[in-house]
C-alpha cells in the first residue's frame, strides 16, 4: 500500500539514491498529517514524476486527503536545511494576517497547504490588462504592508516572479522557508525595488501598464521614508505616488 500511495516520491528516490531513513522519516510525517496519496500532477516533471513545484529544499507534490486535494512540500534528501519546522511556523504566522495559502499542517519534513491554481506574476503581468494589474499590484503591496507590520521578512521577494501567484484575481505570496523574524528587510521596499525600481523589460512594462510618470528619485525617497518609519501613513504616501490608492 505504502507503494502504491507514495509512488511519485518513490520514484524520485530510486532515481536518486536517497539516503538511507530518508523515505521513513518523510512518509512517517505525511501519515501525521494524514496524507492519503501524492499524485504525479503538475508543470513541473523531475525523473518522470509531475510535480507542482521544485527548488533546491523540496519538491511540491499535488496530494490527497480523505477526498480533498491539496500541495504537499517535501523536504528533499539532498537539502542544506534540516527541517520545514521554521517555514511552516513562518506560513502559519503569515496566515494570520492573511497572507499566503492556508497552512494545513506541518512537520519536519513536509507542509501541507492549501492547493493554489493560478499563474505566476511572470505570466500575469504579460497577460492581464492595466486595471486588472493595478488591483494586483495593490493588493499584493498590502500583502507585504501585513508582513512587515508583524515583522516577518519573506526574503525573496526581490524575485516576485517566482514567489507570487494569482490565482482568480486574487495573489499569494508563496515559498517562506527564507523568512525570519530577525532580518530588518522591509518586504515593501523589497518588492518595489523588485517590480517598478530595477531595469528590465518585466519592470519597463509593469511601469508602463501601471501608468507610472513620476520621477524615480520621488519613488526612491518615499521607500526610504518607509524603511525608517514602517508606518501605513508612509505606505499611503507610496500607494498614493504610484496612483494606487
Amino acid at each position: 500500500m505504502v507503494d502504491e500511495v507514495y509512488e511519485p516520491l518513490l520514484r524520485i528516490c530510486r532515481y536518486i539514491n536517497c539516503p538511507e531513513g530518508y523515505l521513513g522519516l518523510v512518509i512517517d510525517d505525511l501519515r501525521q498529517l494524514g496524507v492519503d496519496e501524492l499524485i504525479s500532477d503538475g508543470g513541473v516533471e523531475f525523473m518522470g514524476v509531475k510535480l507542482l513545484g521544485k527548488g533546491q529544499n523540496s519538491f511540491v507534490f499535488k496530494c490527497r486527503i480523505n477526498n480533498e486535494y491539496y500541495a504537499c512540500k517535501v523536504r528533499r534528501p539532498d537539502s542544506p536545511r534540516p527541517s520545514l519546522i521554521n517555514e511552516g511556523r513562518y506560513l502559519r504566522l503569515a496566515n494570520s494576517v492573511g497572507v499566503g495559502p492556508r497552512l494545513i499542517g506541518y512537520m519536519g519534513n513536509a507542509i501541507v497547504m492549501e492547493l493554489i491554481s493560478g499563474v505566476s506574476l511572470q505570466h500575469y503581468v504579460e497577460h492581464a490588462d492595466p486595471n486588472e494589474l493595478r488591483g494586483a499590484v495593490r493588493d499584493l503591496l498590502w500583502h507585504c504592508r501585513r508582513l512587515d507590520a508583524i515583522g516577518l521578512a519573506h526574503n525573496e521577494l526581490n524575485r516576485p516572479q517566482e514567489h507570487v501567484i494569482i490565482s482568480r484575481g486574487r495573489v499569494y505570496i508563496v515559498d517562506f522557508e527564507s523568512a525570519s523574524m530577525s532580518s530588518r528587510a522591509s518586504n515593501v521596499s523589497q518588492l518595489l525595488n523588485a517590480l517598478i525600481m530595477s531595469k528590465g523589460p518585466f519592470q519597463g512594462r509593469v511601469r508602463s501598464m501601471l501608468g507610472i510618470h513620476v520621477r524615480p528619485e520621488q519613488i526612491r525617497a518615499s521607500i526610504r521614508e518607509y524603511k525608517v518609519v514602517r508606518s501605513d501613513d508612509a505606505f499611503l504616501k507610496i500607494l498614493e505616488l504610484l496612483g494606487l490608492k
